[in-house]
């Protein structure tokens, strides 16, 4: 939505630096006491624990220059938003009774660049707790609501451009400083007086919107490390995607979440559906090329459609309706591609309607299977990778990687009762892979396994010996 107001931008920008620095003073235990300000930062003064943000130039971006503008009229350029990129100079300001504090000034400064690099768009989702207290919109309220994005890049001067900026301070040193580009504010035009005529009805069906499109797709990928570390569980979000086939857990780490735009179809019941693909499904007979989610077969996938976003949770089975009925899929740890497909229904003036389908670009995604645990030596000196158990890991159209401290273990049908010959090699079995360890497990330690099904990586997990 375009706006003629510029201080919306600023107000949002300031709003980001105030939660995201509180956020990250929180985290490690500091007070969370912040003041961010606009002016020019020479005007600032004598404060603690300040952070100012001010625009110091606009220009014009080049890359929407000549588009055409909509409707009729005169001046024509009136009617097309002029976009602009907005430039700003950040400082850190801390003085105690005039007293220069680099400390605590560096310390803010760095928080607030780290800050601006985390989070580099801001749009109406974007929420940040800056304590314990529930998280807040970003986004100025006057700018919510219009589907509008900021983007923020750190600008790559010189030392020696840097200095120019303050050159008018004949009698100061060079501030620290940061310089950002935020792209793209649109200024509000003038609405067209008028419209070309439409032709509405050819027999053909013309309709009138955009293809949905994929932007982003991320899950949770939630572990324990190593005791020995002393960091507790963790759950970290991984973009592209890398979900895991283990439903009911908390957090959701089977979850797919998918952002993008024009998602919902024409806003009716059944007129946007998620679909999904996978190359074990190209080998059923006939070959299934692709399955739309269909929540009334599918209520364990918790599939839900705005505008914006989409989410589903990844289950052991997949219920697909045909013409002969509903068929069971199996679905197994590998890599999937998600895309959008949407239907537009109009109705044309001599009261046919014509319904469009149109389907988003594919984003691809892997599916893990989850460790769940380790079964301690036996007294072959065997251990057991204990999965959960929701597929056929003894299937032989799975493909099974195991690597344990960086080495690669051999798979083997059976064991031949050897240790000498069996280690560094696994078996499988329903829900375990069962292994002869190539470290001592009387040995205390925490060695790191990666294993992967079918070219998708399980969580990040580590066999601790005592």
């Amino acid at each position: 939505m375009p706006t003629a107001n510029l201080y919306l931008v600023t107000q949002t920008l300031s709003r980001l630096l105030d939660l995201g620095v509180r956020n990250l003073l929180f985290r490690q235990g500091l007070a969370t006491t912040l003041n961010v300000s606009t002016m020019p930062p020479e005007r600032v003064g004598s404060v603690q624990n300040g952070l100012n943000l001010h625009l110091y130039h606009v220009m014009e971006d080049a890359h929407y220059r000549n588009a055409p503008p909509p409707g009729r009229g005169h001046p024509p350029v009136a009617r097309e938003p002029l976009t602009l990129l907005l430039y700003y100079i950040m400082t850190a300001h801390h003085e105690i009774n005039d007293v220069f504090d680099a400390e605590i000034q560096q310390r803010n400064f760095g928080l607030a660049l780290k800050t601006f690099h985390d989070y580099p768009r801001i749009d109406d989702g974007l929420t940040i707790a800056p304590d314990a207290n529930p998280p807040q919109t970003v986004m100025a309220p006057g700018l919510r609501g219009g589907d509008n994005q900021i983007e923020i890049a750190l600008r790559p001067l010189t030392p020696e451009e840097s200095l120019s900026f303050w050159s008018a301070e004949q009698s100061a040193t060079t501030r620290l400083s940061a310089y950002y580009e935020v792209r793209t504010v649109f200024l509000e035009p003038e609405p067209p007086p008028g419209v070309a005529g439409t032709v509405l009805d050819l027999g053909v069906f013309v309709s009138v919107g955009r293809a949905p499109l994929l932007e982003r797709v991320a899950a949770l990928s939630h572990f324990s490390p190593p005791a020995s570390t002393g960091l507790a569980p963790q759950t970290i979000e991984t973009s592209p995607a890398r979900a895991s086939l283990a439903p009911g857990l908390v957090p959701p780490v089977n979850r797919v979440v998918v952002e993008g735009t024009r998602l919902a179809g024409d806003g009716t019941p059944g007129s946007a559906a998620i679909v999904l693909r996978n190359p074990a499904w190209r080998e059923a007979s006939p070959p299934i090329r692709s399955v739309p989610i269909n929540p009334a077969l599918n209520a364990a996938w918790a599939a839900t459609l705005t505008e914006r976003v989409a989410s589903f949770e990844m289950q052991p089975s997949l219920i697909r309706d045909t013409e002969t009925g509903p068929v069971t899929l199996d679905v197994v740890p590998g890599v999937y591609a998600v895309s959008i497909l949407t239907t537009r229904r109009m109705e044309t003036p001599s009261g046919r309607v014509r319904a469009s389908q149109v389907e988003s670009n594919q984003l691809a995604f892997t599916l893990g299977a989850r460790i769940d645990g380790v079964a301690p030596a036996d007294g072959f000196g065997r251990m057991g990778l204990q999965l959960v158990d929701l597929f056929d890991l003894t299937a032989a159209t799975l493909e099974v990687q195991l690597a344990i401290d960086g080495i690669i273990y051999d798979e083997i049908p059976a064991f031949a009762d050897d240790p000498v010959e069996d280690r560094g090699r696994y078996v499988r079995e329903a829900g375990l892979l069962r292994l002869h360890p190539l470290f001592d497990p009387t040995r205390p330690g925490a060695h790191p396994v990666s294993l992967t099904i079918n070219g998708a990586p399980s969580q990040p997990f580590w066999i601790e010996t005592p």
